[in-house]
């Protein structure tokens, strides 16, 4: 399951994975991510993308490039925004680290983290309250 919330007038976006996770539902959270940028979501924003919850074992190295290559069809009208991934199990970790090598092209700047403390002072924002 993917939740998200919307922070900061849009400049931060929470999303958080519990569970099994599936490529449609990556895709579908990457669309609306993409459908709704420039409304809800405002340019140049934050995200934390927590999968610490995540059961990720059926999504496959080729649906993560399809997931990057969302990112990169749709880079040029977002411009630049920066991704803190949380992950520590091994299968989701190696998915995040694939996801920030194939992000360079579409100028999303990447780290993973294995705490949101981290995570929320390397994107230079307040953690909310009421996230993860």
């Amino acid at each position: 399951m993917i939740e998200r919330n919307i922070y900061q007038d849009g400049s931060l976006v929470v999303t958080k994975c519990s569970g099994e996770v599936t490529a449609e539902e990556l895709i579908k959270s990457e669309y609306w991510m993409v459908d709704n940028f420039g409304g809800v979501i405002k340019p140049g924003f934050s995200q934390i993308f927590d999968a610490l919850d995540a059961d990720t074992d059926a999504i496959t190295e080729n649906e993560i490039h399809r997931v990057a290559q969302i990112n990169l069809n749709h880079g040029n009208e977002r411009g630049s925004f920066s991704m803190a991934i949380l992950a520590v199990k091994p299968y989701p970790l190696a998915l995040a680290k694939l996801h920030k090598l194939l992000s360079v092209a579409a100028h999303i700047r990447v780290e993973i983290f294995s705490d949101s403390e981290a995570a929320y002072k390397w994107l230079g924002v307040q953690q909310p309250a009421d996230s993860c």
